[in-house]
């Protein structure tokens, strides 16, 4: 039997990719989405909402788990982590609470791979139901959308591949804003831009669980969701803002 060369293999995760579309094998319990009560963010040092998406299978997606516990232990900010196969359920969640008056701080949408492609759809339907979005946190997106008017910033990190960016999958591309007067875009190329640590060891596989982009993720957050005038009894201590990500291309 002939063995598959690693362009063939790749272009066949690739159609394999793009068949099953979202899919999710970690046995992971569905993400609770309830009803905001009053106060129930007063809790937390930070304002707002992070909510994080793993990307195909979920297995390559963990540090995704690690983003949203660390901008909740860290920063002190309400945050949770999803399945890819949830978005719909996030989009809907998000919609609902908003035409209810029950948001009332910063969104934030974080995705890896796949589940980043999501993002920008979650924040397509809540662009066309007047829901804005303070900030879009794409890591390597793989076949992104154009990114709506609704989104007020994105920073997409990723980190291009040349030989193997031609196949729509398992990579990191640029993304493209709708209107680029309403949206501020920031694509920082790992491959490019010296961001402070060594980025010769990321691949699609791992960035998501690469401390020093954990670490520019979280500086994103911490510019998005302001820390409350009064910290309220109890909440977690928000360590100072973490420095942002080096100049982008």
């Amino acid at each position: 039997m002939t063995a598959l060369r690693p362009g063939r293999l790749l272009s066949a995760f690739a159609l394999l990719w793009l068949a099953t579309g979202c899919v999710d094998i970690t046995d992971r319990r569905a993400a609770q989405l309830e009803p905001m009560q009053p106060g129930q963010t007063g809790q937390f040092a930070r304002a707002g909402h992070v909510y994080c998406i793993l990307g195909w299978l979920g297995i390559w997606s963990r540090g995704m788990d690690v983003i949203a516990s660390r901008a909740q232990s860290e920063l002190g900010v309400h945050a949770i982590s999803l399945a890819n196969p949830e978005w719909h359920k996030l989009a809907h969640y998000i919609k609902t609470e908003h035409d209810a008056g029950r948001w009332t701080e910063p969104l934030v949408l974080v995705g890896h791979s796949i589940g980043a492609d999501d993002q920008v759809r979650v924040a397509r339907a809540l662009n066309q139901a007047n829901v804005p979005v303070d900030l879009l946190l794409l890591i390597d997106p793989t076949l992104p959308p154009h990114i709506p008017p609704n989104v007020v910033r994105c920073v997409n990190l990723y980190k291009s591949h040349p030989v193997t960016d031609p196949v729509p999958a398992f990579r990191g591309v640029r993304v493209i804003a709708d209107d680029p007067t309403r949206t501020a875009i920031e694509n920082v190329n790992l491959r490019r831009n010296d961001v402070g640590f060594d980025t010769s060891v990321i691949n699609h596989f791992n960035i998501a669980k690469i401390r020093g982009l954990q670490d520019m993720v979280l500086a994103e957050i911490a510019k998005t969701c302001p820390l409350r005038q009064r910290q309220p009894l109890g909440a977690p201590q928000s360590a100072p803002d973490p420095q942002p990500p080096q100049q982008a291309e």
